[in-house]
């Protein structure tokens, strides 16, 4: 199992780095050099730092370990070329195209609850229908307070309170952060999961089906005067071209039962 003792430190070389990406993608070093179309013993060379490899060789094998590129990036930096794509600040102006179509997007669902999110999970964008559910549920500064979605669900005064079914959701995030950790081998998620599996070590255990063989996260919150049930879905840019781009996701949440959206539709209308 990968956990955050698995990451490369920051000294580590080229070789270390590819050498656990490509041991967390379980692909033997015959098969990735047979993918990239170079010899075996060339790879080894490369892991082994007897070889520097070549901006283009390091390209395909990132490619080929599907790396984001935020890792692509790094392992450019460490065998000193030029980066693929220079990383992007989600406020940057070049960013403003990208920041009006998810605005956009988060319009059209409105009064129902969307937000933007980071691969970290911080919260980069919301809308109004986002923003009334948190404040019913937690107060209108919890927004404030947390800007990141995992740490606005686990903390003590969190959304945790609120949600129905509780350590069944709670695991179910967990287990989806945890993978995300392992898979994209970031520093990032790995400490964000040690935090809120901290929150949630004390939460008490259910003898029911875990909720990570259903195609969607059924969520339910306590309200008055009738629950909110939601299902949730996550949409991703389509062909991004650079890290921050590739890390944004849009999670929206959408009625499951005719009670909540009416109440939701009935919100918007006073305002």
């Amino acid at each position: 199992m990968t956990t955050s003792h698995d990451l490369p430190s920051k000294g580590g070389s080229i070789g270390d780095t590819i050498r656990l990406w490509r041991k967390n993608r379980k692909i033997s070093q015959m098969d990735l050099a047979l993918n990239i179309d170079t010899s075996a013993r060339h790879l080894s060379f490369v892991e082994t730092g007897k070889s520097r490899p070549s901006r283009q060789l390091i390209i395909r094998i990132a490619e080929s370990l599907n790396m984001p590129f935020r890792h692509r990036n790094a392992l450019l930096t460490m065998a000193g070329h030029t980066l693929e794509r220079e990383p992007l600040p989600f406020d940057a102006e070049s960013m403003t195209t990208i920041r009006q179509a998810l605005q956009r997007l988060l319009d059209t669902h409105e009064p129902l609850p969307a937000f933007v999110v980071d691969s970290a999970y911080n919260i980069k964008m919301k809308n109004s229908g986002y923003a009334r559910l948190v404040a019913s549920l937690t107060g209108a500064d919890a927004l404030k307070k947390y800007t990141n979605v995992y740490l606005l669900t686990f903390s003590e005064d969190g959304l945790c309170n609120r949600i129905i079914d509780w350590p069944r959701v709670g695991r179910f995030m967990l287990d989806r952060l945890k993978s995300e950790a392992s898979f994209h081998q970031d520093a990032r998620l790995f400490s964000l999961y040690n935090t809120c599996n901290g929150l949630f070590r004390n939460t008490p255990e259910v003898n029911e089906p875990s909720l990570n063989d259903l195609p969607v996260l059924p969520l339910m919150f306590e309200h008055k005067p009738t629950p909110l049930s939601f299902i949730t879905m996550i949409t991703t840019l389509g062909t991004p071209l650079d890290a921050a781009t590739q890390e944004l996701r849009i999670e929206s949440l959408h009625p499951s039962d005719e009670a909540t959206k009416l109440l939701f539709t009935k919100a918007a209308a006073l305002v």
